[in-house]
């Protein structure tokens, strides 16, 4: 189990040698997952792996840290741990992390204005940077063992997955 979980963190840090997009499907868009992913693959992308899961609160908590001082953040975090999500990490067809996250952007953007219900259930979610990528993938690739650091500001692993 240990190996297992050490190979996981290893792999999960591989940024952008096998990964270089994270992409989450909120709850309640599940049946858009075909679309999106037919979209994203004829753009070039490939899937390295997906999983779907109902986040913990404290995942959801995670994910959206950054807006943790803004009025909504109880509101998006009780959301996102409301039902399932789709995660999926993606190597684009793009060359140098710009390019990468500014494509990716665009997607998100382009199935915003198709999809969205309202400013907080918008169908998806991209990563804005690799930082982030790291953090978010960690999130619905290693589970609820992610914790914020001691300045609230990163996911880490805990301390039973520490190398």
């Amino acid at each position: 189990m240990k190996d297992q979980l050490t190979n996981s963190l290893q792999w999960i840090h591989q940024v952008p040698q096998y990964y270089d997009t994270f992409l989450m499907i909120k709850p309640g868009f599940l049946h858009r997952s075909q679309i999106i992913l037919e979209v994203f693959s004829n753009a070039g992308y490939r899937v390295i792996k997906q999983t779907q899961k109902v986040l913990s609160y404290t995942e959801a908590e995670n994910l959206y840290i950054m807006h943790r001082n803004k009025p909504f953040f109880a509101e998006v975090c009780t959301y996102m741990a409301s039902d399932f999500s789709r995660g999926y990490l993606l190597k684009s067809p793009y060359k140098g992390e710009n390019h990468v996250l500014k494509e990716s952007q665009k997607w998100k953007e382009y199935f915003r204005k198709c999809y969205t219900k309202d400013e907080m259930r918008n169908v998806l979610h991209t990563s804005d940077s690799f930082i982030n990528l790291q953090r978010e993938a960690k999130i619905y690739f290693l589970g609820d063992d992610c914790m914020l650091d001691e300045d609230n500001d990163i996911c880490i692993a805990t301390d039973k997955y520490r190398l």
